[in-house]
């Protein structure tokens, strides 16, 4: 497929909210799934991790479709709030970041820059975060006129220039030399983890070695290992919608995702039957269980087979046997009023804690915001 690039026409900033507001009432379905999204959520949340360090700047972290949240529409609404740096992992993410956001935030592409790829950095106005030699060499080549960030890899073994290199690197960006060098905490959700101290002192080292450029070293995480780890530029990413570490005292993060599904199906069972496939569950009583229409082709888990919970009127429901593509079975026998085809259940949001459910589901909140897929109705709402 052809990727056509940005006009300046697509620039404006309210185009993706109108649109959306727009599409609401036709694009929602209350036959499936439906992922509803707070934006002014996101921005308290901005603000409360910005709260953190005045004097530093606050970008926001907007990969994976702003982690399963929508990235034009996230994107737009932060934009709007104050934010005017974006990073994203691909540069068909920038793309549509920059739609969203007009030509004046920096967007920074993780994942660095290849040859193939200098035509859309070009037309987008993208900058990229050089992790190798290679792609140092490859940007100041062109002689784009974006900016980029280097990123050193501090101990973390997985993206990044070698502190090997520390010197090299410095001689060959001298004559053009970055807009920001950055690196990234191995345990930032382990506070008392001797490898943040590490790095952190490593990373001192980088910062010297580029007087005057700006430096940035923390994710949601490191913002809340206190002033040492903030430098210039925070990157904050799950914490902006809600999720991630523990946050500390003074602030309060809030979800801004609720995920719902509808019932299909309401009716008991009798001690020693079996639901799903591969009987993984036996009721021990006579129980009254639901179908609930969402499963794994949503990019709900199926780790949470046995593990994870709905939530209706307030009362947990847990999941019993596993998750299907399309089907979720719970348990609906502690209602006071046996429930009807069409109510919603609540499987992530305020009731439904994002954390809470990764962890009954093996994983993290990232995964499973993320992973949330095209068959869900995306909402957003552009008020409390």
């Amino acid at each position: 497929m052809t990727r056509t690039s940005p006009s300046s026409a697509t620039w404006t900033n309210n185009t993706v909210l109108q649109n959306t507001d727009a599409a609401l009432g036709a694009a929602r379905s209350d036959a499936g799934p439906v992922a509803e999204i707070s934006l002014p959520t996101i921005v308290s949340n901005y603000r409360a991790l910005k709260s953190l360090a005045p004097s530093a700047e606050c970008s926001a972290v907007v990969k994976a479709n702003a982690y399963g949240h929508g990235a034009a529409q996230v994107s737009a609404t932060l934009f709007e709030a104050g934010c005017r740096t974006f990073f994203v992992a691909y540069p068909h993410e920038g793309e549509t970041v920059r739609n969203a956001v007009g030509p004046e935030p920096t967007i920074y592409v993780f994942n660095g820059v290849h040859s193939d790829a200098l035509d859309q950095f070009a037309a987008c106005r993208l900058s990229p975060v050089c992790n190798r030699m290679e792609e140092i060499e490859t940007w100041l080549r062109s002689e784009l006129a974006p900016p980029y960030a280097l990123h050193f890899d501090t101990g973390i073994n997985r993206l990044g220039l070698r502190l090997t290199d520390l010197q090299k690197t410095v001689e060959a960006v001298s004559a053009r030399p970055p807009a920001l060098v950055m690196s990234h905490l191995a345990c930032a959700d382990k506070p008392d983890a001797e490898e943040n101290q590490a790095q952190l002192d490593r990373f001192q080292e980088v910062r010297k070695a580029f007087p005057g450029i700006r430096a940035s070293f923390c994710s949601t995480g490191g913002i809340y290992l206190g002033a040492n780890f903030h430098f210039d530029l925070m990157r904050p990413g799950i914490g902006l919608y809600g999720g991630g570490p523990a946050y500390p005292s003074g602030i309060r993060l809030k979800p801004a995702l609720t995920l719902t599904a509808p019932i299909l199906s309401v009716f008991d069972i009798k001690a020693g039957d079996t639901v799903g496939y591969g009987a993984t569950f036996k009721a021990k009583t006579d129980m009254t269980v639901a179908t609930v229409s969402l499963g794994y082709a949503d990019g709900y888990l199926r780790s949470a087979s046995n593990f994870g919970f709905g939530i209706l009127n307030n009362t947990p429901c847990p999941i019993l046997g596993r998750v299907s593509m399309d089907l979720i079975t719970i348990d609906v026998s502690d209602l006071v009023d046996r429930p009807k085809q069409g109510e919603r259940v609540e499987f992530i949001g305020p009731k439904a804690g994002l954390e809470i459910q990764a962890e009954a589901a093996g994983t993290i909140g990232y995964e499973l915001t993320s992973r949330l897929g095209g068959r869900i109705s995306m909402q957003w709402r552009t008020e409390e």
